[in-house]
């Protein structure tokens, strides 16, 4: 009779018969069966109406899938019931029953009873259920079994299986019901942007499936596509991934040395060392990540798809700009011709137009070397005459010029010396940040060609380059070998060949207190005899300057003497004599000069022919590249200044990812806005709010300390019964304390009045 009691007991209690079943499979078999068989009768009837709310049908599938692993050949068909179920009923059945049976295939999943080939798919299709706490459950349960099922080695059947299911749900999306597809296509983009900064889904795959989200005629997925590949990798969020979230083991110890020991603490510190030294061992080799941009199939296909979608205005304002934004970058990254794009930009291109700045940046972002120049020269005269004219403010002026000069940076060749010139007077505005942004546009072009600049603007390195042949303009189409950082090569070789001598390298480095005067160039002249240079912007003065200093830095070579330098009154009649080389020349002169220059370019041929095969014959260590610099500093420190200033544009050039442009590069500096009335007076009250109140503070009860007998008031018994005071107060007679409770009385009827 007891037992009978116990089973029907049992019975009634599902969650103690499955503690019991993991204890002692054997013993509670039959139980189980009986358990098995029923659920096998109710979920037949379930089918009959499957709308209904069913909670015993919850109960013992939760119940036999946590004792599943315990009766391996009697449970092969339960896994298929219910993917068969959810299948066929997931839209009618209730919200309670559908997620205990996505649990329970959860829960099948993380003991291996089913493949996740076979279960992720139908997670997917879930995705079309109104539920979002489902949903939520569903996304987090994908992205982890993805992560796992990659941890070792990449899982390149399940992961070319998904990928092909979500380019059919996006394909769905576009084509079936929205309402009904539009909510699986936007988590499965979801989940591939997910693994894709988690690295696991970083190929090329995963990003045209995320490319041609972009095309989705549901807002949603395409703004979240579009936004994709507008973020750099720099700025993926890594601190929501636990595998990162290392503790500070150095910090802990430190706090441990001034606070409590404890053997929480301890054990604590025990564990987060465990932590980090199973993290070290496990790290895995580096892995470089390119930017999704890159890995498009067909990038030029892409740009021009969704450039024709901007032109369609069928979306927001907001949507328009991010895929313009994102068509920029594409043909900024792969040296994309889309002409079509720079007229469309131009019609954007007002200071009273939403977002101006970013369409600026857009317009910089899609220039580079192949665009043609007749292409940005109407941008570049649309920028100039609607936000660089005296009816604009500054702002809107700094801005236009930043913009001018972002998109020269790329393409110089847009530029006209008209245009340029008339943009350089702006270095004498009254507006600080128009200044500034003038005087960084003669900068750009003293370094790319200085040229187009007026004579008083080139400066001195770059007109000494312009003599010297030195400074080299890249025409349109010109692709140049890479060969700028190795010039100086041969002068390598022979210092190398020289190195077994002692007095090598005495003979090649410079004396820090050798004078000016036996140097090779006028700039390492002192600046006490500066007085002998004019440093006026005249071209011809400086072709005269460095001519005559030319000829002294000869002589000294060649009798040892110096001679005495040109001064002020010569040179201004070398340059009132040179003021007539503007008269045509003779055709002989005109043989001449064509001769000279041809001997000229076959001399660079052969030096750039010499310096490739040195270069494709050797290795160049660091110490090399650390010894050619330190060459071209000593042979022309005139132009160390200048090659300074591009490397370190180099330098920031290579921060920037993927080519983009930052918005507050064409913003510029800002002077702060004078504030209204209202601004300040609330700026005045918010002060006073956390200011203390002035008068006195007699009969506050803010007080910095209290006294001893209040103190002593407060003091633990513990503290003070050893006192003298104490012990007379108990020891005290009746007639006393009958006295000192008078009193007390008496005090505190005094006090009511």
């Amino acid at each position: 009779m007891g037992r009978r009691n116990r089973a029907a007991q049992l019975n009634m209690q599902l969650p103690q018969l499955q503690n019991l079943i993991k204890r002692d499979p054997k013993s509670y078999e039959a139980e189980f069966m009986q358990q098995y068989r029923h659920f096998q009768s109710t979920l037949s009837i379930f089918l009959m109406k499957p709308d209904e709310d069913a909670k015993e049908l919850a109960e013992l599938i939760t119940f036999i899938s946590q004792v599943c692993v315990c009766y391996p050949k009697e449970t092969t068909e339960f896994p298929q019931h219910i993917v068969d179920l959810l299948q066929e009923h997931c839209q009618v059945l209730h919200p309670e029953l559908r997620r205990s049976l996505v649990q329970a295939l959860i829960l099948l999943r993380n003991r291996n009873v089913l493949d996740n080939t076979k279960l992720l798919p139908l997670f997917f299709t879930l995705f079309k259920c109104k539920d979002k706490s489902l949903r939520e459950l569903l996304y987090s349960h994908i992205v982890t079994d993805i992560k796992n099922a990659n941890a070792k080695a990449k899982n390149n059947k399940l992961n070319k299986t998904l990928q092909s299911f979500m380019f059919t749900i996006l394909e769905s999306a576009r084509t079936g019901s929205v309402d009904q597809n539009a909510v699986a296509a936007k988590k499965s983009v979801d989940i591939c942007i997910e693994l894709y900064h988690k690295n696991i889904w970083n190929d090329a795959k995963t990003v045209n499936v995320i490319a041609e989200a972009c095309f989705s005629p549901v807002p949603k997925i395409s703004a979240t596509a579009v936004k994709f590949f507008l973020t750099s990798n720099e700025e993926r969020d890594e601190s929501s991934d636990e595998d990162d979230d290392l503790p500070d083991i150095n910090r802990m110890q430190q706090a441990a040395v001034y606070t409590k020991k404890t053997k929480a603490k301890a054990r604590k510190l025990e564990s987060a060392k465990k932590k980090l030294k199973r993290k070290s061992k496990s790290q895995r080799a580096e892995s470089f990540n390119f930017s999704a941009l890159h890995l498009l199939n067909d990038p030029q296909g892409f740009a021009e798809k969704l450039y024709s979608r901007i032109t369609s205005k069928d979306d927001r304002w907001e949507v328009r700009l991010m895929k313009m934004n994102l068509v920029s970058r594409v043909i900024g990254i792969h040296q994309l011709t889309i002409l079509g794009f720079y007229t469309l930009l131009i019609k954007y291109l007002q200071p009273t137009q939403r977002d101006v700045t970013m369409v600026l940046v857009a317009a910089a972002q899609a220039s580079h070397t192949l665009v043609p120049p007749d292409a940005l020269e109407p941008v570049l005269k649309a920028i100039a005459n609607n936000f660089v004219n005296d009816r604009t403010s500054n702002e809107v002026m700094a801005v236009g010029i930043n913009g001018i000069r972002e998109i020269c940076s790329r393409q110089p060749l847009a530029m006209d010396a008209t245009l340029l010139q008339d943009l350089t007077q702006y270095k004498t505005f009254k507006e600080k940040s128009v200044v500034m942004a003038a005087r960084s546009l003669i900068s750009l072009f003293r370094q790319v060609n200085p040229e187009l600049l007026a004579k008083k603007d080139r400066g001195k390195s770059a007109t000494i380059r312009l003599k010297d042949g030195t400074l080299k303009v890249v025409h349109y189409g010109e692709n140049t070998d890479g060969l700028e950082g190795l010039q100086g090569l041969e002068q390598l070789d022979e210092q190398e060949a020289q190195e077994g001598e002692e007095d090598a390298w005495d003979a090649w480095e410079v004396d820090d207190d050798s004078d000016s005067d036996d140097s090779d160039g006028w700039i390492n002249v002192p600046d006490d005899n500066g007085d002998h240079f004019n440093v006026s912007d005249d071209e011809d003065g400086e072709k005269a300057k460095d001519d005559g200093e030319n000829a002294d830095a000869d002589t000294e070579e060649g009798d040892g003497k110096r001679k005495r330098r040109i001064g002020k009154r010569q040179l201004r009649k070398l340059q009132e004599a040179a003021g007539d080389e503007e008269a045509p020349l003779s055709e002989a002169e005109q043989k001449k000069l064509k001769e000279e220059l041809e001997a000229k370019q076959a001399e660079q041929q052969k030096q750039q022919e010499a310096i490739l095969k040195l270069a494709t014959s050797r290795i160049l260590t660091p110490a090399d590249f650390a010894k050619l610099d330190e060459m071209r500093n000593s042979d022309d420190p005139a132009a160390t200044a200048a090659r300074n200033k591009k490397r370190a544009a180099e330098d920031d050039a290579s921060k920037q990812n993927d080519n983009t442009v930052d918005e507050y590069d064409i913003l510029g500096p800002r002077k702060r806005a004078k504030r209204d009335y209202e601004a300040r007076m609330a700026s005045i009250q918010e002060g006073r709010d956390s200011r203390e109140k002035f008068g006195s503070k007699k009969g506050s009860k803010d007080r910095g300390s209290t006294t001893n007998r209040e103190k002593a008031r407060n003091k633990n018994y513990q503290m003070i019964q050893q006192k003298m005071s104490v012990k007379l107060k108990a020891k005290r007679s009746l007639a006393e304390k009958q006295k000192s409770l008078r009193a007390a009385i008496n005090k505190q009827k005094r006090r009511k009045h």
